[in-house]
């Protein structure tokens, strides 16, 4: 594109934010590498940061529930941030603010001083010397000596003995003023060490210790309420908060866009940039670009087998929520599969599985709602939020057949509630046990069956079905089998079918080897294999595990206050306050439990069957909001 139209052209492609852009490397001696010139951008961005963090502790804090799940961004227009970039004089502002930030160190540097010195001078306190007497004159010196008391005394005997004519005066038991004549030094220095004692170093002042401290005492008054003076002109001063926040994040994107151009390929008076965009969005990249200059010229680039493809996966409607399960895992290569459309019905189950309660459901799924509804919650934290409230609405489906209801018995409840119900976990949980499991073997076949999809979108159709075809045979026989073995099927000789599967892993799983025998030795020992498989189906009995915990903790709760109902006059109260607190507590533990065994599964069972790689997070070059949140 042409230089001069170089910079409204990359805001524009910003804005749309679908375009990573990568480094272009072109062997034209025409083109010369731009200088980067960056530091006003690195300048007046850190000042911004500093005097964002600065202020931010000064302003009024949003508290409640809004403080908690609106956070601290700005919402703005990206109309409103560039009438504020072109009429906000922000650096006024800054320089206010460190010069607040310089005088409240300088204070509080001072006051530890003064702390320090108070410390050195307070066991002194009682001496009645001023402390600006000179500590050595023409024919004495004094010595401040501080030890234990018994030291000092043994010390004071020492000198006497010695003959060393001094003159003390005690500020403790523990500290003492000596004065003798200077050419007595090295004696009392050696009887210093003797005993044990130190000489300390009071500072010069010019009154005694007690008058010291007192002035001390004020100096830090006088500082703290000078720190107190200017910490009101911070809080003024961080109503201009909002625009600094705009300003920071304005800056930061200009300094993004002066980067990349500073960064590229350039000559007299065109500039080369080369980017990855996803192909739905190219028309909109390229309307964008037309909108601003006719002068470029845009060209497909084919990508080559070797080069790393960032990945990014979108989804819509109800899918979309469930982006948090994949991306916790990690994006999936760029040849493979988005799991999330096929994740997210499994994950919706075995989240109910887990919490297996109506009553905690409700809870969960009314308590995230009216977060999503009422608040305005960050982008980054709404796709969790809804997940979690999925998982409620899965807990209040799951429940109906459980019978989980806070715990309460199911003989208490009326009779339709009872019809509803199909599996009691307490008292029968082999059911149960047997669903999770089969479950998990639904779960494996789809991840199978994806590995086949998988393969075919990267050409390798035939290999797909060899491989995993013959382990989908197995599954499927072996169910048939089992089915007939309990009645469910008619008669009929299915383990014939069984074998017919084991011979077709035996015949397909080496048949890449060279050698005959090896090829035959492979296969043999791919049947191996189903031991991995055999123990991934048992790792869903643990869908069993958790609904049993949640319905077994519910009970207890239950119990324990139904056991304190009858103490003399707070018995109610006691009662209330543990199935309260008791239930709350059994929700929050079973939610963090059923989702991150829920994710478990998908990521350990599930997604090994078909995902091979991880990908590289598409990165575009993009608005990003720091500080603020865009709500065009």
């Amino acid at each position: 594109m042409h230089r001069t139209k170089a910079s409204d052209v990359l805001r524009a492609i910003q804005k749309v934010g679908v375009v990573e852009f990568v480094p272009v490397t072109l062997e034209n001696e025409s083109l010369t590498q731009k200088e980067k010139e960056a530091f006003e951008f690195n300048h007046v961005g850190s000042r911004l940061d500093f005097a964002v963090n600065f202020l931010s502790k000064y302003a009024p804090a949003q508290g409640g529930l809004k403080g908690m799940f609106e956070g601290t961004k700005v919402n703005i227009s990206g109309k409103e941030i560039y009438e504020i970039a072109k009429t906000y004089y922000y650096k006024d502002t800054i320089d206010a603010a460190q010069n607040i930030e310089q005088e409240i160190v300088k204070a509080r540097a001072h006051i530890k001083d003064l702390h320090d010195e108070e410390a050195v001078i307070t066991p002194w306190k009682k001496l009645s010397l001023t402390l600006g007497t000179p500590r050595h004159t023409a024919t004495t010196t004094t010595f401040f000596i501080k030890g234990t008391a018994e030291n000092i005394l043994s010390f004071k005997e020492g000198m006497e003995a010695a003959g060393v004519l001094c003159a003390c005066e005690p500020a403790s038991d523990t500290h003492i003023m000596c004065v003798f004549f200077t050419q007595e030094k090295e004696k009392v220095e050696k009887l210093l060490q003797e005993h044990s004692l130190e000489a300390v170093d009071l500072p010069m002042r010019r009154g005694t210790p007690e008058e010291e401290i007192e002035r001390i005492s004020r100096a830090i008054k006088n500082n703290q309420e000078e720190i107190e003076t200017l910490e009101n002109r911070a809080r003024e001063l961080a109503k201009e908060l909002r625009e600094l926040k705009v300003m920071n994040d304005y800056i930061f994107w200009q300094k993004t866009k002066h980067d990349l151009m500073s960064n590229t390929v350039a000559s007299a008076q065109t500039l080369v940039f080369e980017g990855w965009c996803p192909t739905k969005y190219f028309k909109d990249v390229e309307a964008a670009i037309q909108n601003k200059t006719s002068n470029y010229a845009l060209e497909v680039v084919v990508v080559g087998k070797e080069e790393n493809v960032p990945v990014e996966i979108e989804n819509k409607g109800i899918i979309k929520p469930f982006e948090a399960v994949t991306r916790l895992y990690g994006l999936p290569g760029h040849n493979d599969l988005d799991p999330t459309l096929f994740l997210a019905g499994f994950f919706f189950i075995f989240f109910g599985l887990s919490l297996t309660d109506v009553g905690y459901g409700i809870i969960l799924a009314a308590a995230t709602g009216a977060i999503l509804y009422f608040y305005n919650v960050p982008k980054e934290s709404k796709p969790l939020l809804t997940l979690l409230m999925f998982g409620g609405i899965g807990s209040i489906i799951v429940g109906l057949f459980f019978g989980g209801y806070f715990g309460v018995d199911m003989s208490l409840m009326p009779g339709w509630v009872q019809a509803l119900q199909q599996f009691d976990p307490i008292k029968n949980p082999i059911p149960v046990f047997y669903l999770a499991l089969l479950l998990g073997v639904v779960q494996i076949l789809v991840g199978l069956v994806l590995k086949i999809v998988r393969e075919a979108k990267n050409g390798q159709l035939m290999d797909g079905i060899l491989d995993q075809g013959p382990w989908i045979a197995l599954f499927l026989t072996l169910g048939l089998w089992g089915a007939g073995s309990f009645g469910i099927l008619p008669t009929f000789p299915y383990v014939y079918l069984v074998y017919a599967a084991l011979l077709s892993l035996v015949l397909t799983q080496g048949r890449k080897e060279k050698n005959i025998f090896m090829k035959g030795f492979k296969g043999v020992f791919s049947l191996y294999d189903s031991v991995a498989y055999f123990s991934d189906i048992l790792s869903y009995s643990r869908l069993l595990a958790l609904g049993l915990a949640t319905s077994a903790l519910a009970f207890a709760v239950n119990l324990i206050a139904a056991m304190v109902q009858g103490v003399p006059y707070v018995g109610w109260l006691l009662m209330a306050i543990i199935l309260v607190i008791g239930h709350l507590f059994n929700l929050a533990v079973n939610v963090l439990g059923a989702f991150i065994h829920s994710a478990r599964l998908q990521f350990v069972e599930f997604f090994g069957k078909f995902i091979a790689g991880s990908g590289r997070d598409f990165k575009p070059f993009r608005r990003e909001e720091r500080n603020v949140t865009l709500i065009e």
